[in-house]
């Protein structure tokens, strides 16, 4: 106790300034309004609104701090401030991209795929079984991957298939959240549609088929069956970037076609294919992931749909492209990984198990290695924000030698002197800390209200996320405090090594 009383008699030096205290009312105001374009949700001032708060709120801080601080103390607390504040900004956005391309990657894709090392396959029950047996698996479905060209009024592009069981599929995959409109039950509707395959189609893939398909594909009537539910056709949902692009909505009706039309032959040694004539769709839903890749370029239909698109198997049995799943805990994806190989082993199948990080090993690879990057910097920024605090006692052991002598002459212990010193970093440190937790918790939260817009076609994804965490608030203040402490050692040990003959000596003007 007697320590901390005696440090803080060091630190505190109460100013009685009026032009500070002006200052302080100023900054005050200056939050209040920053805030309240986001209580009142005024979106075209709210960027500027942040800058508002963000200075309002250092000033506010600083003016404070001079309020009952020297100012050598109060520059030292304020480089903790500053670093903490910036580290926790970045370190949630840094975050925030992780988790971003975690969620907008695996709401697309089960956190575990089981896939044939060539073909599809038609025997698929056991491995699914498996799946399923695995206390770690949430749910596990079939899933077909086909890459088709769809058309609508003279406007196509390519767009990649997937199959999935709608009943099943929603507790694997996100799509039901990302659902701007419709449903995923939708794809339910007509899903025993079968074309005519009594007679093979002898399709080729010339400009001048294209542009007959492309002017003759969809009729006009299609669109009026499909709002109206009448149409014999089968339902499909479209990214909204693809949607946007050629002019679809809900309730048109578009066509697919494959570019494996008409090949004819085998795959392997017990596989076909099936001719398949042009497909008509109704377009039942609009999802928006935030990814644009998959908003421009994936498509969901119903998996019974795409086994006309697959090449079938033995005893013309339908085929699938594979098997995903969706786990209790996404990172204990490696451990479950090598369970499901060893059954798949011991039961005679033969099938690729490839994980969420080995699906996308340049993306995840990356993000990890941007972090560690970004930690190591802030680490050096903390670590000179430290110096800040290490300077400032140095400066108040230099200006306390006499207070220093007087102690040691009474009886105080070189130790106690240290921790007289040790406590006034931790002072500096814990405010440091506590208010640049808050500035930066703030302003983070502040983005992540405010959306700030990104260019999807060079970021991926339209918005700049922020991901405010207990986890790194916490690893945050325990390397800041850690360091701060670190910084008051040298100080600390100068003054308990003082001569207190030197300090009480009088020194000569």
């Amino acid at each position: 106790m007697f320590e901390i009383f005696t440090s803080w008699k060091y630190l505190y030096s109460p100013g009685k300034s009026k032009s500070i205290l002006k200052i302080f009312l100023f900054s005050i105001t200056l939050v209040l309004l920053g805030i309240s374009v986001f209580i009142f949700d005024i979106k075209f001032l709210q960027f500027p609104a942040i800058i508002l708060t963000s200075v309002g709120l250092l000033t506010f801080l600083t003016t404070g701090l001079l309020i009952f601080f020297n100012v050598f103390t109060t520059i030292s607390i304020t480089s903790v401030l500053l670093g903490t504040a910036v580290i926790s900004i970045v370190w949630s956005v840094s975050s925030g991209f992780q988790r971003e391309f975690k969620e907008k990657i695996l709401g697309v894709n089960g956190h575990i795929l089981l896939m044939p090392h060539s073909s599809p396959f038609s025997n698929f029950e056991l491995p699914l079984e498996i799946s399923r047996k695995d206390p770690d698996v949430i749910e596990a479905a079939p899933f077909n991957l086909n890459e088709m060209l769809i058309m609508k009024d003279g406007k196509h592009s390519g767009v990649l298939i997937k199959g999935i069981s709608p009943d099943i599929s929603k507790k694997v995959l996100d799509l039901p959240k990302h659902l701007k409109s419709g449903s995923i039950e939708s794809l339910n509707l007509n899903k025993d549609y079968s074309p005519d395959t009594d007679e093979p189609s002898d399709f080729d893939d010339s400009e001048d088929t294209l542009d007959s398909i492309q002017q003759n594909g969809t009729k006009p009537l299609g669109n009026e069956l499909c709002r109206s539910q009448k149409a014999p056709w089968p339902s499909i949902i479209l990214g909204k970037a693809l949607a946007d692009r050629l002019n679809i909505k809900i309730g048109d009706a578009v066509t697919l076609v494959s570019p494996f039309l008409g090949f004819s032959g085998t795959l392997g040694s017990s596989t076909k294919t099936v001719p398949v004539k042009n497909f008509e769709f109704c377009v039942t839903g609009i999802f928006f992931a935030g990814f644009e890749e998959y908003d421009q370029k994936l498509a969901y239909t119903h998996i019974h749909v795409t086994r006309f698109f697959n090449p079938t198997g033995e005893n013309d049995k339908p085929t699938v492209f594979g098997i995903e799943m969706r786990l209790k805990n996404m990172d204990q994806a490696d451990a479950v990984s090598a369970r499901l190989k060893s059954a798949l082993q011991q039961n005679g199948v033969s099938l690729r198990v490839v994980t969420w990080s080995e699906l996308n090993p340049q993306v995840f690879q990356n993000l990890q290695f941007h972090r560690t990057v970004i930690w190591v910097l802030l680490f050096f920024l903390i670590t000179v924000s430290s110096f800040g605090v290490l300077s400032a006692l140095y400066m108040l052991v230099l200006d306390k030698r006499k207070e220093i002598a007087i102690l040691k002459a009474i009886g105080a212990s070189d130790s106690s002197i240290a921790m007289i010193f040790v406590t006034s970093g931790m002072i500096i440190g814990i405010i440091g800390l506590i208010a640049g937790q808050t500035l930066g918790t703030l302003i983070s939260f502040l983005l992540k209200e405010y959306s700030f817009p990104l260019d999807p076609e060079v970021y991926i994804i339209s918005k700049l996320p922020v991901n405010i965490s207990i986890e790194s608030f916490v690893m945050i203040s325990l390397t800041t405090f850690v360091l701060c402490i670190a910084a008051t050692l040298f100080p600390a040990l100068k003054a308990a090594k003082s001569d207190p003959a030197g300090g009480l000596a009088r020194r000569k003007t």
